[in-house]
């Protein structure tokens, strides 16, 4: 009877450390995934302020030619 539980106890704990390490590995990627995010949301925000540069350059040139018209 000892045997059988020290086998059940030897398991469970053999269980419970490869869930811990899967743990472990999840909570890895989860923070290479956050850190990939962050890339991206960055190069969309340059993308986005060269956009709205462009824009603002483009909206003056029409101003300025407007205004040398009249």
């Amino acid at each position: 009877m000892k045997k059988k539980i020290k086998k059940q106890e030897n398991k469970r704990k053999k269980i419970l450390k490869t869930v811990s390490k899967l743990k472990k590995k999840i909570s890895a990627q989860e923070k290479k995934v956050s850190k990939i995010e962050i890339k991206i949301a960055k190069l969309e925000r340059k993308a986005a302020e060269k956009k709205a540069k462009k824009q603002a350059k483009v909206k003056t040139a029409q101003t300025s030619t407007a205004s040398l018209n009249n």
